[in-house]
């Protein structure tokens, strides 16, 4: 009889225990952790984590960002008049580098073949509106634009939580946050993260989670020292303010409903510092981190190198989180990319705004470039290098993210870029190029200038959902305001922008109403 071999969701509190036994003990033997013999090693899950980079502008032509076409081998009709395709990643070698496009470059040494099987690059995902320069574009805030135009501006009534939120705040992510000292780790003080005032209310107001801007600062909150002994611990903060607040919030008829609000945001807060300030960790993993002896914020010269030691530092903190289960959830908010160029002028005006330029379309291309290599690749490689479970990664048990803030034109919110690594705790396929672009329907097809050419494919809410799903936040948790995916469902309204209308209808069409669906061929079965 044939015995399916048993997935074990092994805990940390396992694994640690597992280190901390002396090194002549006999080794682990999984196969023997279930009570019926497979004859098999048994297969070990853990809880998926989120790490999300992103970076200003865009404006890389789609033929240096995306590889090429001939890899699209695989096809599925996603509709009658819409077909999307995907193919395996290959990569080239030039000199010493390994190479999947101009600029998803990077040494070999670090992109290794088997790196590049862990990677996903998704083409066709537009946001379908005029929402120009944002940054609440990346985690789903659409309403955080600079309000270039009307679209924009319209938008900014209708704020969201941006996902790391939502799922920081999920008990379906964070069934358990014993060891959490972070929910979310926001580097950075970019309005990139954004979520109720008080989590547990979504009457609350919107408002943007604060980073930081000390990697050092971040490793002391992620990281306390074991003690032993010491006085008693003393009554919780929230306990010796409960009595008040109740007496003031319920017993006072001058109180305005906005000062309600404002009291019960105040408490909320304090009752998460509590949560963290009381939060014990421990085990080898733990206590064999050192602290760092360098700061991110102290690397800020006009030189690549510096740039990438600067975000190499946020990794580095971000990497032991992950690995000390402090957090399972980084986001990494960097804005434009001119460092890694050394250029010295108004990268906005000067580069960014003329992207259908050769000369400066290659200050972008090169800028790009040695992001992906010295951040997003330099992350895969450390979760990469350490196995978390037999034949099994801290990358296998993660997905890295990097978005831009525009497509190809910049402004423009057609194709932005996705590229990722991990499989997220095997709930994601990698190894892919999906393009999920219309190709071959006029209505979806748009000169952008610069003699290109641009199609549309599917929403970038749609990935939104996605990556909420894969991290095991369902549909309910999220959707909102009776429609699919995650963002707020909306379709210019300007007459110049690119044929989003005819392309996508209106927030009633089958691309809104599929939102919530994994987005095709990244879903395991």
């Amino acid at each position: 009889m044939n015995r399916q071999r048993q997935v074990i969701d092994i805990s940390r509190r396992q694994m640690l225990r597992g280190i901390g036994g002396a090194t002549l003990a006999l080794p682990v033997l999984p196969s023997l952790l279930c009570k019926t013999a497979y004859a098999a090693d048994p297969v070990f899950t853990r809880p998926p984590r989120l790490w999300w980079v992103t970076t200003e502008h865009g404006g890389a032509f789609e033929a240096s960002m995306f590889p090429g076409t001939s890899l699209l081998t695989n096809s599925q009709a996603l509709y009658s008049d819409h077909t999307v395709k995907s193919g395996a990643l290959a990569a080239t070698t030039s000199g010493s580098d390994t190479v999947v496009s101009p600029v998803l470059r990077a040494p070999s040494s670090a992109l290794s073949a088997a790196l590049v099987a862990k990677m996903n690059v998704l083409w066709g995902l537009d946001v379908p509106f005029y929402i120009a320069h944002n940054t609440g574009l990346h985690l789903g805030n659409y309403a955080r634009n600079d309000g270039n135009g009307g679209d924009g501006k319209a938008v900014q009534a209708f704020p969201r939580p941006t996902i790391d939120q939502i799922m920081a705040w999920s008990p379906s992510f964070y069934s358990n946050l014993s060891s959490i000292r972070e929910r979310a780790m926001i580097m950075s003080n970019r309005p990139v993260s954004w979520n109720y005032t008080d989590p547990s209310m979504t009457s609350s107001t919107i408002d943007n989670v604060r980073g930081y801007s000390s990697s050092l600062d971040l490793f002391n909150k992620i990281f306390v020292p074991t003690t032993g002994g010491g006085p008693a611990p003393r009554a919780p903060i929230v306990d010796r303010v409960l009595a008040n607040y109740n007496r003031l919030r319920n017993g006072n008829t001058r109180l305005s409903a906005a000062d309600k609000q404002r009291l019960d945001d105040h408490v909320a807060r304090i009752a998460e510092l509590q949560r963290k300030l009381t939060t014990t960790v421990s085990g080898a993993s733990c206590s064999m981190v050192t602290t760092p002896t360098d700061n991110a914020n102290k690397h800020s010269a006009n030189t690549a190198a510096d740039a990438g030691k600067q975000l190499q530092l946020w990794n580095e903190v971000a990497a032991a989180a992950f690995m000390c289960g402090t957090s399972r959830i980084g986001v990494l908010a960097y804005g434009d990319t001119s460092r890694f160029t050394a250029y010295g002028g108004d990268w906005h005006q000067e580069v960014a705004h003329q992207w259908q330029l050769a000369d400066k379309q290659a200050l972008l291309v090169q800028s790009y470039q040695q992001f992906f290599a010295s951040v997003m690749v330099d992350m895969a490689k450390r979760l990469d290098s350490v196995e978390e479970v037999p034949g099994l990664t801290y990358l296998d048990h993660s997905l890295l993210v990097w978005t831009q803030e525009s497509g190809m034109e910049t402004h423009g919110s057609v194709s932005v870029p996705v590229v990722t690594f991990g499989s997220a705790a095997g709930r994601l396929k990698t190894g892919l190029l999906c393009d999920y672009r219309r190709v071959g329907n006029a209505a979806s097809t748009y000169d952008p200038g610069a003699g290109c050419k641009q199609t549309l494919g599917l929403l970038y809410s749609q990935w939104l959902a996605t990556v909420l799903q894969t991290m095991g936040v369902p549909p309910s948790e999220y959707e909102r305001w009776g429609t699919k995916g995650y963002g707020y469902p909306f379709i210019t309204k300007e007459s110049w922008t690119p044929p989003f209308a005819k392309h996508y209808g209106d927030t009633s069409s089958r691309y809104f109403m599929n939102a919530s669906t994994i987005l095709p061929f990244l879903g395991k079965t």
